[in-house]
């Protein structure tokens, strides 16, 4: 009896052995070269696809995705340098600088040296004081490549992951940016009406990204944000919008006397709408900062500004707007709410009144503290901020289609004016 399981064991070990000798001529078969030779060929391959197409790559860029996306086009070198150019600078200007395929957790593009057109989006400080300082329009020059074939390279950025996608271009570079920007242009409005039967959601836009307001299935107000790139006559959406059961991944400009949309669905058209000064104004975000007030203006904030800097080492940034009647102050790292009761008296003017603390429970407690700090005088400092900003205004805009800057002159003293502009920039508008 011992020796017949003395013989099962070794039987036992025998099998366990040719098993494992099997899985590991199975494992070599499949790897037969190392990671490393791999990798190696990876990046050649890649390298090799990025410079075939003779007329380069066209690139959507997306940054933070609250900016939406960009046409870039790209020609990658023999020399590991790339041609660049995008919308922003316009077809006719190209810079050139190096890039690098590497090995990190998978194959990374590297766009390695400063190159003003690329690096446009993920400077830090850019061009065009969009984005908050240090942040700029969040942008990667660091990409992870998930696929990469002649027809198509998708990546994703290794610091923010916003996706993106390049395809051979078969266009003129500078035809094509030309289209897409003379197309932007006659698809801007200052508001939309994106209809599905009888559901109707109002859209804004602020830079590439449109914004959706309706109500839902169950009666309650919803906000949906939808990034998108331009292309000739096309809104292309980041990913596709979910509304009224619809799935809508582009919307095509038609034209016309209702300024009209189609989508991918037959049953969802969107419209573009002419507003009305004030309903431009009263109807989505407009952001006011110290560079575009009248100096009168300027003189009621110089007043407020260093009692707060003293009592909080606090520094007074923008404020805005917002669609809900909300005016936002930022005062340092914290927002402070104020609920303004904007009545609307005619096509150019708006009467602004304060009527308690809005926003979020943080906004309103600090906008709270805000209201009843006092400086060494006895007087309500802060309160100074938000003087200017209420009364009656006349308004102008910059473009009635599609209004980007708005003056406000106060009726009873104009000297008190300023400008709220459509993006969050310090910029002056030029508009007097």
């Amino acid at each position: 009896m011992k020796d017949m399981k003395r013989i099962f064991n070794l039987l036992l070990l025998a099998t366990i052995a040719i098993a494992y000798t099997s899985c590991k001529n199975e494992v070599d078969d499949v790897f037969d070269e190392s990671s490393a030779v791999r990798m190696t060929k990876a990046l050649e391959e890649y390298d090799a696809i990025l410079q075939t197409p003779a007329n380069g790559w066209r690139m959507e860029y997306y940054g933070g995705l609250e900016y939406g996306g960009y046409n870039m086009f790209l020609k990658f070198n023999n020399d590991n340098t790339v041609t660049v150019c995008n919308e922003v600078f316009g077809g006719d200007e190209m810079e050139r600088s190096h890039y690098k395929l590497e090995q990190s957790a998978g194959v990374v593009l590297s766009f390695d040296e400063y190159n003003n057109i690329f690096h446009f989006f993920s400077d830090p400080d850019n061009l065009y004081d969009i984005g908050a300082k240090g942040k700029g329009m969040e942008g990667d020059l660091e990409f992870r490549v998930i696929s990469c074939t002649a027809e198509e390279v998708v990546m994703v950025g290794k610091k923010h992951g916003s996706r993106i996608v390049m395809t051979p271009a078969t266009e003129d570079w500078g035809g094509y940016i030309d289209e897409v920007i003379a197309s932007e242009e006659e698809m801007s409005f200052g508001m939309y009406y994106f209809t599905v039967g009888d559901q109707i959601a109002t859209v804004t836009a602020n830079y590439r990204q449109l914004t959706f307001n309706y109500t839902d299935e169950e009666g309650a107000s919803a906000t949906l944000d939808a990034p998108y790139i331009v292309l000739p006559n096309v809104i292309q959406f980041y990913e596709p919008v979910e509304i009224f059961g619809k799935t809508i991944t582009e919307l095509t400009y038609v034209g016309g006397d209702d300024f009209l949309f189609t989508s991918n669905d037959p049953d969802a058209v969107m419209k573009g709408y002419v507003p009305a000064v004030s309903e431009a104004l009263t109807s989505g975000n407009w952001y006011v900062s110290y560079a575009n007030m009248s100096a009168a203006v300027q003189a009621y904030w110089d007043y407020a500004a260093p009692y707060l800097l003293a009592a909080e080492n606090e520094k007074i940034g923008y404020c805005y707007y917002d669609a809900s009647g909300v005016l936002y102050i930022r005062s340092g790292n914290y927002w402070s709410g104020f609920n303004f009761s904007p009545e609307v008296l005619s096509d150019t003017q708006v009467k602004y009144t304060m009527v308690g603390y809005g926003g979020g429970s943080a906004q309103q407690g600090n906008a709270k503290y805000y209201w009843a700090l006092k400086n060494s005088d006895g007087v309500y400092f802060f309160r100074y901020f938000i003087a200017p900003l209420t009364g009656t205004f006349d308004l102008k805009a910059d473009d009635l289609r599609n209004p980007t800057a708005i003056l406000l002159t106060n009726v009873e003293d104009p000297t008190i004016s300023f400008i709220v502009t459509k993006q969050a920039t310090p910029a002056n508008t030029g508009m007097k």
